[in-house]
C-alpha cells in the first residue's frame, strides 16, 4: 500500500530550473582551476576554516573570507580522483567551506551565490545538516528553501521489519525508514530482505515537498541463517558456491546471544543466509591467516534461526628466507618485507609468493607455510635481463625467438615487459636496421656499461638470432688449470723413433707446477694425461681434457729415458685481451662473485681491464686498481700479478690523459721480472709495457 500528500505551503508543481542544480553540480566537480601547491593538511584546514567561519558574519570581513574560502574550495577541487570523488575527509571540509561561504555572501548581501553554494551542499548530500555553530536565521531559511526545491521525502514500512531500502540502486537504510529525503523526479525504490520475495516499485515521479509512504508486508521465500565470525572478513560458502563475506561489528541487541565461551571476541555483524536449501546444508567459512572452519546446517522450517556464532582460531606458521648472496630485499606477496635472511615467527598459513631483489640480481620462489610448521627456502639471486625497448623495424619473429631464448635461460632472471627495469644487471638490444644500412647484431649491456658486447646475426633467420644471444649469454673463459712450462716444436736433424720435429720445454714459470714436479728445461714433453702430443695444440688441448683433475700425468724424455712425473695442476686467471673481452658477460659474473665476498686480487684485475676496454678507466681506477700494484695475492710476482696491475694502471692513466703518471706506470711493470699478459704463461709483458711507455713520452 502507498500513499501520497503534499507537503503543506509547497506548489504541486516541479519547480523552474530543476534541471539547473544538476547542472550547477557538474560545473562544480569539473572546476578544479587552481593546482595544490603545498600539501594537504586536514587539520589545518579544519582550523582554517573555523576562523573563516567567525569572518564570516563580520560585514568588514566577509569579502575576504569569500577570497579565502574560494581558494579553499579551489585546493579540494584539486584532488578530486578520476571519477570526480573525494575521499571522506576531504569531503566535509569541502562542505563546510561551501556553506561558510554561503554565509559570507549572505552578510554581504549577495542571496544569489549564496543560494547556489547552499544548493551544492544539498546536491552532494540530501541528508545533510548544517552547521549550527553561528547559524543566523536567514542562511537556515535559504538551505531549506533549496532542499524544498530539490527534494521530496519517503518513508517505507515493511512487516516484518529490517528490510533493506534501496534508491537508485543504493541502500539507504533500513525499515522503518521514516522521512529519507530523495531528489525529486524519478526515483526507483527497491526494497529487500534475505528469506524473503524482494518488492521492486520501479520509477516513480515525485515533486519537490512530495511525502511518500510505502508499506508492505513481505512474502517469505524461505530459511534464514545468520552467520556472525570473529574475526569479521570471513568468506562463507554454502554447497561450495560463496554466500557472502562477513564484515561489520555485531549490533548490541545481539551481544546477549554471544555464548560464553567467545566472551571478549569481537565478532562481526549477521551476515544473513538465505540461499539454503530443505535438509541438510554444508556452510564452510575462509578468512586470511585463519582456520577453516565447517559445519552442517539443517533448514526443516521456512523461518528466521538464531544467530551462529563461529570463531576461526589462528592458522599459521614459521618461515625463514634466504638467499645467495644474502642482503637481498624480500618482497612477499608484493610488498617489502625485510633483508635476508629474513625470519617470521607466525606467517599466514597457504601459499606465498617471494621475489629477492638484489644489487646482482632477483630470484623468486613458491611457498607453502603450513600450520604449526617451520617452512624454509633458499633462493639463489640471478642477474636480472630485460629487454630493452627498440624500434619498430626489428621483426616479430626475431622478438620471440631472442625472448623464447630469455625466457628458457637458466642462467638469468628475465624480466618481462611491464617491469621497472631498475635493479637490472643485464640488458639486451637488438638492432635491425634496414637492408643496406649496416648488420643486424645483438647486444648485451652490464649495469654500468655504456659499451655492449655485440655479435651479428643474419636478419631473415630468427634462429641465427637466438644462437647469437645464446653465444652472448655463455660465460667467458676466465680461468683454466695452469702446468707451469710453456713448449714449442724443435726440428732435430737425428729422427727420434721416427720423428724430426719434439715438443720441448723452453721455459719454467719460477714456483710453479711443473718445476716442482721436477720438468726440465730441454725436456722433451712425449705424453699428457696418458696421451701422446706432437705439438702446441695438442698440449693445450690435453691440459684442457684434465678439467677439473688435481693431478696430470706428464711423461718426458730426457737425455734418452722417458721420465713419468706427476704435475698437480694449478690455476692461472685468464684476463681479457682486445678483439674476445666479451667484458659485459664478465662483469656480470664478477659483481655476482664480489657480493659474494670473492673480491681477490686476480678477479680485481679482470675488472680493472674490463672497465678500461669499455672506455671507462676511471671506474678501473676507482674501484679495483688502488693496492694492487703491490699485491703478490694474483699469483706469484711472474705472470698476472703485479707487473700487470701496473700495466693496466698506465693503460687507465693514459685514457684519461695523465700521460706522465702512465709513463711511470708503465715502466714499473717492465721491471716486474716475468710479468705476463692474459694468463700466468701468456706473452711476456715488459717488451709490450716499454713500447707504450715510449710512445706516451
Amino acid at each position: 500500500m502507498t500513499s501520497v500528500r503534499r507537503a503543506p505551503g509547497f506548489p504541486a508543481r516541479r519547480a523552474p530550473g530543476l534541471a539547473g542544480p544538476a547542472l550547477l553540480l557538474a560545473a562544480a566537480l569539473a572546476a578544479a582551476g587552481a593546482r595544490q601547491e603545498e600539501p594537504f593538511d586536514a587539520v589545518a584546514l579544519s582550523g582554517e576554516l573555523g576562523g573563516l567561519r567567525v569572518a564570516a558574519a563580520d560585514p568588514d570581513a566577509a569579502l575576504g573570507a569569500i577570497v579565502q574560502l574560494t581558494e579553499v574550495l579551489d585546493r579540494i577541487e584539486s584532488l578530486r580522483g578520476p571519477e570526480g570523488s573525494l575521499p571522506e575527509i576531504e569531503t566535509e571540509l569541502y562542505l563546510r567551506a561551501l556553506e561558510y561561504r554561503a554565509r559570507a555572501q549572505l552578510t554581504r548581501g549577495a542571496v544569489e551565490p549564496a543560494a547556489d553554494d547552499l544548493r551544492l551542499v544539498v546536491l552532494a548530500d540530501p541528508t545533510r545538516s548544517l552547521d549550527l555553530t553561528g547559524l543566523t536565521p536567514a542562511v537556515l531559511d535559504l538551505f531549506e528553501l533549496q532542499r524544498t526545491q530539490l527534494l521530496a521525502h519517503i518513508s517505507v514500512y515493511t512487516e516484518p521489519p529490517g528490510a533493506t531500502v534501496l534508491v537508485a540502486d543504493r541502500p539507504v537504510g533500513q525499515t522503518p525508514l521514516v522521512g529519507h529525503p530523495v531528489f525529486a523526479g524519478g526515483v526507483r525504490l527497491r526494497v529487500e530482505r534475505p528469506g524473503y520475495r524482494a518488492v521492486d516499485e520501479g520509477r516513480r515521479e515525485l515533486l519537490p515537498g512530495d511525502i511518500l509512504s510505502f508499506e508492505y508486508e513481505l512474502e517469505r521465500t524461505g530459511p534464514v541463517l545468520p552467520v556472525v565470525t570473529a574475526p569479521a572478513g570471513a568468506t562463507v560458502r554454502v554447497g561450495g558456491r560463496v554466500a557472502g563475506v562477513t564484515e561489520g561489528e555485531l549490533p548490541d541487541a545481539l551481544r546477549p546471544l554471544v555464548p560464553p565461551r567467545f566472551a571478549g571476541e569481537s565478532f562481526s555483524a549477521p551476515l544473513d543466509l538465505a540461499v539454503l536449501g530443505a535438509g541438510a546444508n554444508e556452510i564452510v567459512l575462509e578468512a586470511p591467516c585463519r582456520r577453516p572452519a565447517r559445519f552442517v546446517f539443517h533448514a526443516d522450517e521456512v523461518r528466521d534461526y538464531l544467530p551462529r556464532f563461529i570463531r576461526l582460531g589462528p592458522s599459521t606458521g614459521g618461515l625463514r628466507i634466504e638467499s645467495d648472496p644474502g642482503g637481498g630485499t624480500v618482497r612477499l606477496d608484493g610488498e617489502d618485507r625485510g633483508v635476508t635472511p629474513l625470519s617470521f615467527s607466525a606467517m599466514c598459513s597457504g601459499p606465498h609468493d617471494v621475489e629477492i631483489r638484489h644489487a646482482v640480481g632477483r630470484c623468486s620462489r613458491s611457498v607453502t607455510v603450513a600450520r604449526g610448521q617451520r617452512t624454509a627456502v633458499s633462493c639463489v639471486v640471478r642477474p636480472a635481463v630485460i629487454v630493452e625497448p627498440a624500434g619498430p623495424d626489428r621483426a616479430p619473429e626475431i622478438d620471440r625467438a631472442v625472448r623464447g631464448v630469455l625466457e628458457s635461460h637458466e642462467g638469468f632472471f628475465f624480466l618481462p615487459d611491464g617491469d621497472d627495469g631498475n635493479g637490472v644487471q643485464v640488458r639486451i638490444r637488438v638492432e635491425v636496421p634496414e637492408p643496406g644500412r649496416g648488420p643486424s647484431r645483438i647486444g648485451l649491456l652490464a649495469a654500468g656499461s655504456s659499451k655492449p658486447d655485440y655479435v651479428v646475426f643474419d636478419r631473415f633467420d630468427p634462429e641465427g638470432a637466438a644462437e647469437a644471444l645464446e653465444g652472448l649469454l655463455e660465460a667467458p673463459e676466465r680461468r683454466r688449470p695452469w702446468t707451469g712450462f710453456t713448449a714449442t716444436v724443435r726440428r732435430i736433424r737425428e729422427p727420434v723413433d721416427g720423428r724430426r720435429r719434439i715438443l720441448e720445454v723452453i721455459a719454467l714459470h719460477p714456483g710453479g707446477p711443473a718445476e716442482l714436479a721436477g720438468v726440465e728445461l730441454g725436456d722433451e714433453v712425449r705424453e699428457v694425461g696418458g696421451a701422446p702430443v706432437h705439438d702446441e695444440l695438442g698440449l693445450r688441448q690435453a691440459v684442457s681434457l684434465a678439467g677439473g683433475a688435481s693431478t696430470l700425468d706428464v711423461l718426458v724424455r730426457r737425455e734418452g729415458a722417458d721420465r713419468l712425473l706427476h704435475l698437480v695442476l694449478g690455476e692461472t686467471p685468464v684476463l681479457p685481451r682486445s678483439g674476445a673481452a666479451r667484458c659485459n658477460r664478465r662483469l656480470v659474473e664478477l659483481e655476482a662473485e664480489f657480493a659474494r665476498g670473492a673480491a681477490d686480487a686476480a678477479r680485481r684485475l679482470e675488472a680493472a681491464a674490463c672497465w678500461t676496454m669499455l672506455d671507462d678507466p676511471a671506474r678501473a681506477l676507482r674501484d679495483h686498481l688502488p693496492g694492487l700494484d703491490s699485491a703478490r695475492e694474483a699469483g706469484p710476482d711472474a705472470g698476472v700479478g703485479r707487473g700487470t696491475a701496473l700495466y693496466l694502471r698506465g693503460a687507465a692513466l693514459l685514457a684519461l690523459g695523465d700521460r706522465a703518471r702512465a709513463v711511470e706506470a708503465f715502466e714499473a711493470a717492465a721491471a716486474v721480472p716475468g710479468a705476463a699478459l692474459v694468463s700466468h704463461d701468456g706473452p711476456a709483458l715488459a717488451p709490450l709495457a716499454r713500447r707504450r711507455a715510449a710512445k706516451a713520452r
